[in-house]
């Protein structure tokens, strides 16, 4: 280490101004928080998300809200009122479901880049598959 009135600084490097300072996104796996944001989001889409797709037996719901894009998939959803509801058509839809174990999934977009992906599965088993920490979380948890 070199010395500078009164301070230290790295030896290779003739002036402290010469440091490259780094941006650095912290990306950690915090499942009780990550529970906690999927808990409060999902009510929101429930109430006010649209369903985007649905193919074969995967359903995605989407809500926007300002710079906030979230979508949830499922593997089957209660059908909606608009859609059929007799019994042969659900049985049909029931026996398509996937065997996949996380077949639930939440994705959380702030403008054009994603912060969050969670999946889980009914049994309880929860994968917190991204998640860049930030100041984004408390927004979140205010809507």
């Amino acid at each position: 280490m070199g010395s500078l009135a009164g301070g230290t600084f790295p030896l290779g490097l003739a002036e402290p101004e010469e440091r490259r300072l780094m941006n650095l996104r912290l990306v950690t796996t915090d499942t009780g928080r990550a529970i906690a944001i999927r808990d409060h989001i999902l009510p929101l889409l429930r109430q006010d998300g649209t369903v985007e797709v649905q193919r074969d037996v995967v359903r995605l719901t989407e809500l926007r809200i300002r710079d906030w894009v979230f979508r949830f998939w499922t593997p089957f959803n209660e059908l909606g009122r608009e859609e059929a509801s007799s019994p042969g058509y659900r049985h049909a839809i029931e026996r398509q479901r996937s065997t996949k174990s996380l077949p639930y999934g939440l994705d959380i977009w702030e403008g054009t880049a994603r912060v969050f992906r969670i999946q889980w599965s009914d049994d309880g088993t929860v994968d917190v598959a991204s998640f860049v920490r930030g100041q984004w979380e408390d927004e979140v948890l205010g809507l």
